[in-house]
């Protein structure tokens, strides 16, 4: 995928991580449905909630995502659509890669009293990383999705996670965009 056309989702009156959250989970689904179609930026970061930023590579994309997604309660009740853009064809950058920040499970901990999560945890609030605070559908457990915001390269090729974001393994950036 290509990043060459974007829209925004501005959330409204609640613009709280919980209300974000509540968004992502929506796009997350339509996301999942679509793997590697659509990439996340954080326009706004390190505020992170006023707009979401949507990346794909054609207009009927995000014509696809905002169709399946617009009618949604959560949807309607906190965020609204822009009109889609495209990214200018000579866009010469920055360029801004929105990373997943990994947070280790407990059960990852290669020592039984180790201390890695907490210092992940630790060094991203001590950054002030943007997070959503999430709850997993398939076991109950919460946990937070932290999201880092580094320059990159050129845009390339993007292979995005389920929620949208360049991984440590796939990196890629975003065009930074007013």
């Amino acid at each position: 995928m290509h990043p060459r056309c974007f829209v925004d989702l501005t959330l409204e009156r609640h613009a709280s991580p919980l209300a974000a959250a509540a968004v992502l989970r929506v796009l997350h689904g339509a996301f999942r449905q679509q793997p590697g179609q659509y990439a996340l930026a954080l326009p706004d970061y390190p505020r992170a909630f006023p707009r979401l930023r949507i990346f794909a590579e054609s207009r009927d994309a995000l014509d696809t995502l905002v169709g399946s997604t617009e009618a949604h309660p959560t949807l309607a009740e906190h965020a609204r659509y822009s009109y889609p853009r495209t990214v200018p064809d000579d866009f010469a950058g920055p360029w801004t890669s929105f990373r997943r920040y990994r947070i280790p499970t407990r059960k990852a901990e290669r020592k039984p009293d180790g201390s890695l999560r907490l210092r992940r945890i630790q060094s991203a609030d001590d950054a002030r990383l943007p997070y959503f605070p999430l709850r997993s559908e398939s076991n109950g457990h919460t946990w937070r999705l932290y999201v880092e915001a580094r320059p990159a390269d050129a845009g390339g090729e993007a292979s995005p996670d389920a929620y949208g974001l360049a991984t440590a393994t796939r990196p890629f950036g975003l065009p930074t965009l007013p």
